[in-house]
């Protein structure tokens, strides 16, 4: 992707915003990309000034996040269909009526008035005046959209309200009922916190709060993660003198939750089956004080550089990475194991506030296919453990396919496995929502939190 040179402040800045913002978007659709890789290549290779950075992760995750709703809003007010449209056109519409219906502090003009000067950089006069036409009426008639009635047609409603395909919405009113769902949904499309993870292995979260605070860096500590901080950056993360010197490690505040609840201790042999790209692994090597030896597996070989990279950058010496297939695990690691952490390849639903793109690639039938390997993962990975170790699943989903009813048919087969406590090893602001099996749900909605499942397994 080509991106253009970095325009000055003011007007101009915000244009520069815009424009990268429509060439990332077409990327995503034509490509297939993640949205993610793609906006954070773009931010490691240009330093933007606070305000454009903050304006182009709006428009992308925001533009990704409401797609099929904007669609719908641009489908009624334009006489030509998007599919006949340029995918430069076509995003052009949709970062202009994003800004309308949901960037309040975007004046109505400077939204209209940039889409169409993108328009007529990468169209023509004709197609300039199309996209001109249909973000006036857009904002003519925005607050009197024709929306579905929620009595007559709940899932259509919660489906364009809050932009989620239609099967998603039917299986979580089903699962969930329509408040839950409607409460579900609008969580997934918060922006979630930058949340990091003290290196405890050098220093502790208030001495990395200091540290961060002369870097010019604010930082407040996470709820339930007693290593975690929520970081409020104004530049790029990775030019942060911390960061390079191996001080935290980026993960989300529900991920740091599973390591102590595998509560692994120094000199232990670890298993970690899908490792990469390491944050969870390099959380058990500071839990055991950098002593004993933790097997870091991944199917790929160019994730598992990843799970090096952040072992060296944090300082860490006991991780030894292997390329292997979690499902044929070598003879000679049958009962090896004092502790084993399963983090299983899953549909994200979880963490669809981080990858908003995800609503859009999957498909009901993703479901079955990934609980069936996943119960493949769960029974190779429980004969790596020995008598009494103590195996954690976890996936970053609350679909019960991939969860609860997957664990429930793991225990019915397998003889030696039986749930295990897990509330001494949660904050206590969370123990109380446990279930009494050794599981726990974490919820978008209820905990300001991803999306995450994760069961506490021991061995007889």
């Amino acid at each position: 992707m080509s991106i253009p040179p970095q325009q000055g402040s003011g007007q101009q800045g915000a244009t520069g915003a815009r424009e990268t913002a429509l060439l990332i978007l077409k990327e995503v659709e034509e490509k297939e990309a993640y949205l993610n890789l793609v906006l954070n290549r773009v931010l490691i290779r240009q330093a933007f000034p606070p305000v454009e950075r903050s304006l182009l992760t709006e428009l992308t995750y925001g533009v990704i996040q409401h797609l099929q709703t904007l669609d719908w809003v641009i489908s009624l007010y334009s006489k030509r269909p998007l599919e006949k449209l340029t995918p430069y056109i076509r995003n052009i519409l949709r970062i202009g009526t994003y800004q309308l219906l949901y960037l309040k502090r975007i004046p109505v003009s400077a939204a209209v008035d940039e889409s169409v000067k993108l328009a007529h950089r990468y169209g023509h006069k004709g197609v300039a005046g199309l996209v001109n036409a249909v973000l006036r009426k857009i904002s003519r008639f925005k607050n009197d959209l024709p929306w579905p009635s929620r009595e007559q047609d709940p899932v259509l409603y919660l489906s364009l309200r809050h932009a989620y395909p239609l099967w998603m919405v039917r299986r979580w009113i089903k699962n969930y009922g329509f408040e839950s769902a409607a409460a579900h949904c609008a969580a997934g499309n918060r922006r979630p916190p930058l949340t990091v993870r003290t290196n405890s292995l050098f220093l502790s979260r208030a001495e990395l709060q200091r540290i961060l605070q002369a870097e010019g860096t604010a930082s407040r500590e996470c709820r339930f993660a007693p290593e975690g901080l929520h970081l409020d950056l104004a530049t790029g993360l990775t030019g942060l003198k911390s960061f390079q010197q191996g001080l935290f490690q980026v993960q989300g505040e529900a991920s740091m939750l599973a390591a102590p609840l595998l509560n692994p201790q120094p000199g232990e042999q670890v298993l970690d089956l899908c490792s990469a790209p390491g944050g969870k692994t390099t959380h058990l090597a500071a839990l055991m004080k950098n002593q004993g030896r933790i097997i870091a597996a991944d199917l790929y070989p160019h994730r598992l550089k990843l799970v090096q990279a952040a072992a060296q950058r944090l300082g860490i010496q006991i991780i030894r990475t292997e390329n292997i297939d979690g499902r044929a695990l070598p003879a000679k690691w049958q009962g090896a194991f004092q502790r084993v952490l399963l983090d299983v390849p899953c549909s994200g639903l979880g963490v669809i506030r981080r990858k908003g793109d995800l609503k859009w690639k999957r498909r009901p039938e993703d479901l079955s296919a990934l609980s069936r390997l996943q119960l493949q993962l769960l029974q190779s990975a429980f004969q790596a453990l020995c008598a009494g170790g103590v195996l954690l699943y976890s996936a970053c989903t609350t679909e019960p396919e991939e969860t609860s009813e997957l664990i429930d048919r793991f225990l019915a087969k397998e003889s030696l496995a039986q749930p295990a406590q897990l509330t001494s090893f949660l904050p206590p602001a969370l123990s109380a929502g446990v279930e009494a099996t050794g599981r726990l749900f974490l919820w978008p909605d209820r905990h300001n939190l991803d999306g995450f499942f994760m069961a506490r397994i021991r061995k007889k």
